[in-house]
């Protein structure tokens, strides 16, 4: 008659231990492989597309936050509330934008004054990529 003792047999779950440590040591190298591959990223930026970045952003971003922030009133909210949440809104999709292209695009620094109808935004721009750009701006409309 066979005796099956499984209750003390350990050599199963070493075995599996074993395993799994072969396994996360070749997926952190696959990982690393596909890192310096340069895969990670949906395209690389250089110097000349950080620049065309901060140009057409700062060809859009008036009007942008102009006709944002007139939806929003038409829509009934407080100007302050309208331009602010305007601005996080624009800020957003630059960000989406920013990572279509390999790099990380935001707003910091921001600061708001409304004077009856007259807005005024001041922030900074910032893009970052194998280069870096930050570019104070300043954005004056008129509310109708």
């Amino acid at each position: 008659m066979k005796n099956n003792d499984l209750i003390n047999n350990d050599t199963g779950q070493m075995l599996l231990a074993a395993g799994l440590v072969l396994l996360m040591s070749l997926l952190s190298m696959s990982l690393y492989g596909v890192k310096v591959a340069g895969y990670d990223l949906p395209r690389t930026s250089d110097v000349t597309d950080v620049l065309d970045t901060t140009e057409e952003v700062e060809m859009i971003i008036l009007p942008s936050l102009e006709n944002r922030t007139q939806i929003r009133i038409d829509a009934g909210m407080d100007l302050n509330d309208a331009v602010l949440d305007s601005l996080d809104s624009i800020e957003y999709d630059l960000k989406s934008h920013g990572i279509l292209r390999g790099m990380q695009i935001s707003l910091t620094n921001s600061e708001i004054d409304v004077d009856e109808n007259n807005v005024s935004v001041v922030t900074i721009l910032n893009i970052v990529s194998d280069s870096t750009i930050e570019l104070p701006l300043i954005i004056e409309f008129e509310v109708l």
